[in-house]
């Protein structure tokens, strides 16, 4: 004798309810990467100004925050082809070896012209340091980004096998 048949408790693939498209983050828009650089560049000179430290030495630290966060906006807001592992391999090596190399040519430069004294007495060296360094770093960060970028340097990196 045949069984009845159940009911269907499964809903068919076009019952199923669509997954919604998510919203986009508010840390992925260009608009918010410019107002947190632009407070964080508020506070540091607010903070530079009550610490009692000079008009360059405030400056020198807001241009290093300005560097850093505006990197940091920029790799998140501009989309990329690469793999997050070969994106952060390319900013890796252009931070270490060429944000790097920026700031030790720049440094010797200076110290052989006779001008990093100067620069020193000026800035402090713990703000000489910590700005230049975050400067350098932030370009060096961005030059490597850019070259992950271009098309020639991806396929010479990463033949693709046909």
């Amino acid at each position: 004798m045949p069984k009845p048949s159940k009911p269907q408790t499964k809903p068919k693939m076009s019952q199923k309810l669509k997954a919604k498209p998510e919203a986009p983050s508010i840390t992925t828009k260009k608009s918010y990467w410019i107002l947190v650089t632009l407070i964080l560049a508020v506070t540091t000179a607010v903070t530079g100004i009550t610490a009692n430290l000079n008009a360059v030495q405030t400056s020198f630290l807001v241009a290093a925050i300005v560097a850093l966060f505006g990197f940091i906006g920029f790799v998140r807001v501009e989309p990329s082809t690469l793999s997050i592992m070969k994106r952060a391999a390319f900013i890796f090596m252009g931070l270490s070896l060429i944000g790097f190399g920026i700031w030790a040519a720049t440094t010797l430069i200076l110290t052989r012209a006779g001008f990093i004294g100067g620069i020193v007495e000026a800035l402090g060296v713990q703000i000489f340091i910590t700005g230049s360094l975050g400067i350098c770093l932030s370009v060096g960060a961005l030059i490597g980004e850019l070259i992950g970028r271009s098309r020639k340097v991806q396929e010479r990196l990463f033949p693709q096998k046909i």
